[in-house]
């Protein structure tokens, strides 16, 4: 026993339209998977102090500079691959890797440096012109627990 379907023209049609809706969204659902992930740059200023210093005096200028890949969902943004430059006064440490995660208004690396350290920075992310405004805050950034760091800069996320 076989069966037969017959489809009128209007069916026909809708049927066609159908399978070419579902055709277009598989073939796009690659471009959009791979278009949340792009580059991030971090880029930011400010101090660095001992943590051997009691005294308060003896802070250093430091800067920071990062590279990596941003995935963005929803208000989330995971950040890996994390490499670049930390510098405190005349001291440069290359950061090898890290990743973090900004939510909401908050924002943490932990990062990796060149001879087995690390830096963790923690502070809070508000969206400031075509990026956002970063600042790391000296009561939960460090770099080894050797030097308590306050920094303010940039994260661009590029297209």
């Amino acid at each position: 026993m076989s069966m037969v379907v017959v489809l009128n023209s209007e069916t026909r049609k809708l049927t066609v339209a159908a399978l070419l809706v579902a055709v277009s969204i598989f073939a796009i659902q690659p471009s959009l998977a791979q278009a949340q992930s792009q580059s991030v740059t971090i880029t930011a200023r400010g101090s660095a102090t001992s943590s051997s210093n009691t005294t308060g005096t003896g802070s250093s200028s430091a800067n920071l500079y990062l590279i990596g890949t941003a995935n963005v969902n929803g208000g989330i943004i995971q950040l890996t691959g994390m490499t670049g430059i930390f510098q405190i006064g005349p001291l440069f440490f290359t950061v090898i890797g890290g990743q973090g995660q900004s939510s909401g208004t908050t924002i943490q690396l932990n990062l990796q440096v060149g001879g087995g350290g690390s830096l963790v920075l923690q502070g809070t992310v508000a969206v400031s012109g075509s990026g956002y405004a970063v600042l790391f805050t000296p009561q939960q950034s460090n770099l080894e627990s050797q030097y308590s760091i306050w920094l303010y800069g940039n994260l661009w996320i590029h297209s």
